[in-house]
């Protein structure tokens, strides 16, 4: 017996092999030549080709799709509530933030991720699809991030500051019913004495409630 030489690029010779293209480099993989074993591409990139020798024959995963951990032959397309950006390596990599959801998949930057419609709240990031309605008794504007919003508006007053909340709790004279994007005003006949209505009450007897928001 004697040596046949060393293990040609594209091909790996592990313990025992008896010719120098013994076993073809697998995808996912690159064989430099006088390999042991395949060296698997780097997390964030793949290679979809069998007998590859190079590292540089691994490339970046496209965004859209993700590379998942190491060794990777075929990107996957992006969940829903996520973007991947290119190299990405794993699914829940790039989340949508709270106050947004992504309802697509393959998304490629955080601009495909959208603002929860008013009305509704996005209270995780990650979300495929708003959490649900904003309460009742409150205003959600769009992009909130809680079902209840805390903060009082005071009418006639320069607007509240932005604090991240995204909404507000439903000022006296209006009613906000559940999954509203707007305040109402009472009618005529009718009226709201304290902040957080989601209805408003009839004018009681010997008052008169005539003009709206009163």
């Amino acid at each position: 017996f004697f040596l046949a030489g060393t293990c040609y690029a594209g091909y790996f010779c592990d313990l025992g092999s008896t010719q120098p293209d013994h076993k073809h480099c697998p995808p996912g993989f690159y064989c430099p030549e006088g390999s042991e074993s395949p060296i698997p591409c780097s997390p964030g990139s793949f290679n979809s080709n069998s007998g590859k020798w190079q590292s540089t024959d691994c490339q970046l995963c496209p965004a859209g799709y993700f590379c998942s951990g190491s060794g990777a032959h075929t990107p996957e397309l992006c969940p829903a509530g996520y973007f991947c950006l290119l190299g990405t390596n794993f699914s829940t990599e790039h989340p949508c933030p709270k106050g947004t959801f992504g309802p697509r998949t393959g998304a490629t930057s955080e601009s495909d991720c959208e603002p929860c419609p008013a009305g509704m709240y996005c209270s995780a990031p990650g979300l495929s699809q708003p959490s649900g309605f904003c309460y009742s008794g409150y205003h959600c504007a769009k992009g909130a991030i809680s079902p209840a919003p805390f903060k009082h508006r005071v009418r006639n007053s320069a607007p509240c500051p932005s604090d991240g909340i995204h909404g507000y709790r439903c000022p006296s004279g209006f009613y906000c019913p559940a999954g509203t994007g707007l305040e109402l005003p009472c009618e005529p006949g009718t009226f709201s004495p304290v902040p957080g209505a989601s209805v408003c009450l009839p004018c009681p007897a010997g008052m008169a409630c005539s003009s709206a928001a009163t």
